[in-house]
């Protein structure tokens, strides 16, 4: 089998408003809004009987907020010392794109070393954290 691309990546935060603030206006992705009915909800914390899953598209990744499951810790946060995804790596069109990106981190009081080189691959990039602590990184391609 040969795969075609990387579909999606769903990530469970804790505040799902929090989360699209973020995302929208610090990284200026935007999110459509798809209405879910109990058969999605009734596992999320609170066992809502409806809501929203938000998707933005990443070229041709989606890239979906979910709220967290019934049974997660409130103040439950990422971390790259557990099993499963360590971050996420977006590639951006040039290294403009990188400082335009580090003006509003630091704007919004998000901590970046700002564009440093990958020592492996000899590419710029920007590293920082999200509200729930997954890590993001942004390179030029």
């Amino acid at each position: 089998m040969s795969v075609a691309n990387l579909h999606h990546v769903l990530l469970r935060v804790q505040d799902v408003d929090r989360s699209r603030r973020f995302y929208e206006d610090v990284l200026e992705l935007r999110f459509g809004e798809i209405p879910v009915g109990e058969a999605t909800t009734g596992i999320w914390r609170g066992n809502p009987k409806d809501g929203s899953l938000l998707a933005t598209q990443a070229g041709d990744t989606f890239v979906i907020l979910a709220p967290p499951l019934e049974g997660t810790p409130a103040d439950d946060r990422a971390s790259e010392y557990r099993i499963g995804v360590d971050h996420l790596a977006f590639g951006v069109d040039d290294t403009a794109a990188l400082e335009g990106l580090v003006e509003r981190l630091r704007a919004a009081g998000v901590e970046t070393a700002g564009i440093e080189t990958d020592p492996a691959l000899d590419k710029p990039y920007v590293s920082f954290r999200d509200p729930d602590n997954v890590q993001w990184e942004y390179y030029s391609v």
